[in-house]
């Protein structure tokens, strides 16, 4: 019997909550109980999309290694990735291990068809146009943090003794800040204090 792996999502426990998860367990079991596909289901609860380093997101990429499913689908596709750089280079991993991709409520999204395939050839090129955008903001965010006495190569700023001490990485920040990031949020994501992340940011 094919077997598929189901991904769930909720940004906020407030959203759980409210039953976002449970809404999307039910359209993916649907969908596997009409396409006669076995299936594991992986949730995350309360954690953004802008990082794809989720617990459960995590186990099912480790999974995936072992079982290798016919596909991975979610109920939406912003359940799965909110960068499009981040979904295109996850499903194109996906894809060199021959394992497709679908997102059961956005028409198209489906790479085990040929459609769909052309759609992911299609939203690449916007990806990495989007890539080259980036790029180009990330470099006059450099030389603008480089003119305000930030140092690159070895920054000047350290985390928390909870993560080794390590350096915290400007380009980082400025990057984190660019896909829609918070200071605040960036400085969890680092773990470290916001003053230097506001620092950093000053000087974008």
């Amino acid at each position: 019997m094919t077997t598929a792996f189901g991904y769930v999502r909720a940004s906020t426990q407030e959203e759980v909550k409210q039953g976002s998860n449970e809404r999307q367990k039910e359209i993916l079991v649907n969908f596997f109980k009409a396409k006669g596909w076995d299936y594991q289901l992986y949730e995350d609860k309360g954690k953004t999309g802008a990082n794809m380093e989720r617990d459960g997101f995590k186990r099912m990429m480790e999974d995936i290694e072992k079982e290798k499913p016919y596909a991975v689908v979610v109920a939406k596709i912003d359940r799965y990735a909110r960068s499009l750089i981040d979904l295109l280079n996850s499903i194109q991993d996906l894809e060199q291990k021959g394992i497709g991709f679908v997102s059961v409520k956005d028409s198209g999204i489906d790479t085990t068809s040929p459609n769909g395939r052309l759609l992911l050839q299609i939203l690449g090129a916007f990806a990495e146009f989007e890539r080259n955008m980036i790029n180009a903001r990330t470099s006059a965010g450099r030389e603008k943090a480089k003119a305000m006495g930030i140092k690159f190569g070895r920054p000047q700023y350290k985390t928390s003794k909870k993560n080794g001490g390590k350096y915290i990485d400007p380009k980082k920040v400025i990057e984190l800040k660019q896909k829609g990031m918070s200071a605040r949020a960036i400085s969890k994501f680092m773990g470290c204090s916001i003053t230097p992340v506001l620092e950093i940011i000053k000087g974008e």
